[in-house]
């Protein structure tokens, strides 16, 4: 069984534990602070009543309700937060998960935004949610079964997209592509080697919309890039047009008509194979954070204590497990901690991570398989 110990420094989101003042964390007073200040926050005055979807943005270090309307739809340069509240089929009470979620090109502080949110959020849901970590592009499948399409533009809030000139138009290039869960369309570079055999893509002038399938493609991917462009095409209310017939005004958009890549050379799907599982128990007894392997491959819900805190490494995804009976404290840095494992243990820093507390409703299919012994 391997044991090492987890660094507690990282460069991501979060701030180590002890980097911060935790000698209150966990005392009534402590809690009733925290939930008096989430209170506080004119965004959450809503959040969590019914079940549904809400999504809040970061802008200039300040939570923003994101328009109904555009959800599924993310900026790479921003930050958001995801609340999905629905019905537990057994007893009828709320259960509520916590996305918090990153764009490629968000900034360190609009991250600390999101992260440091999140925590007070589940604040104001007496902790009861269960927390999420997502990077752009590396999403966890739970996330992605949230929404039909997902959408990724370039630009955010700091960049000014929102105050374009009446008018005025940059022509875009969307990428769409099937995932396991959802459809996602991505803005890519506006240019001719951004194309590959495997995929489909829509030019976007402003004012006419250009389908373009590649032949290795699949039917599925074909029509809905088909519905994408005439559901854009109807948003514009008669000002843009789909055009079918890929002519001289589509390739002079990207740079001149020429050889396509290959679907292989356009291949960056994310690898969704599961891993047999890997379960760890976190110890600081020693004055160091250690990582002792409990079990690999054939795990059972029986390895989790309700005095201990878990990680279980699935490969594509890392989950969290706090014991009934750890401190608060331990609730309260997991994410972070999680956050740190990855970069000790050299695995992507956009890894899917989920925080579970011992008691939740857990529904993660990806959780609930390893765990179906």
């Amino acid at each position: 069984m391997a044991t090492f110990e987890v660094k507690k420094k990282w460069t991501s989101d979060g701030a180590a534990v002890e980097d911060s003042n935790m000698a209150l964390v966990g005392s009534d007073l402590d809690k009733e602070a925290r939930k008096a200040a989430a209170s506080n926050e004119a965004a959450w005055a809503e959040a969590g009543k019914e079940p549904g979807i809400q999504i809040w943005r970061v802008e200039k270090m300040k939570i923003v309700e994101w328009p109904k309307q555009e959800y599924g739809k993310f900026y790479m340069g921003d930050s958001y937060i995801v609340l999905h509240t629905r019905k537990d089929p057994g007893s009828d009470k709320l259960l509520w998960d916590i996305h918090f979620w990153l764009g490629k090109t968000t900034t360190q502080d609009e991250m600390g935004v999101a992260a440091y949110k999140t925590v007070e959020l589940d604040d104001f849901l007496d902790q009861a949610p269960i927390q999420h970590r997502e990077v752009q592009q590396h999403e966890s499948q739970q996330f992605t079964k949230i929404f039909k399409q997902i959408e990724y533009w370039d630009g955010g809030i700091d960049s000014g997209f929102n105050k374009v000139e009446a008018g005025a138009y940059t022509t875009k290039l969307l990428r769409v592509r099937k995932l396991k869960h959802t459809i996602k369309v991505a803005e890519m570079p506006c240019t001719r080697d951004s194309l590959n055999a495997g995929d489909c893509f829509i030019l976007d002038t402003g004012t006419a919309l250009y389908p373009w399938f590649g032949e290795e493609a699949s039917a599925f991917e074909k029509a809905k890039a088909g519905t994408v462009a005439h559901n854009i095409s109807n948003k514009r209310h008669g000002k843009c047009k789909v055009v079918n017939e890929i002519d001289a005004d589509f390739w002079a958009a990207l740079g001149g008509e020429g050889p396509v890549k290959s679907a292989a050379e356009g291949e960056d799907h994310v690898d969704e194979d599961v891993g047999e599982g890997i379960l760890y128990k976190l110890s600081d007894e020693t004055g160091k954070l250690m990582c002792t392997e409990v079990g690999r491959g054939d795990l059972t819900k029986s390895m989790l204590g309700s005095d201990d805190v878990y990680i279980l490494d699935a490969g594509i995804e890392v989950f969290v497990y706090i014991g009934g009976n750890a401190s608060d404290a331990e609730y309260r840095s997991a994410m972070s901690t999680a956050v740190s494992y990855c970069g000790t243990t050299e695995k992507p820093l956009w890894t899917p991570i989920h925080v579970f507390k011992e008691g939740t409703t857990i529904t993660n299919e990806l959780w609930k398989n390893i765990f179906s012994n």
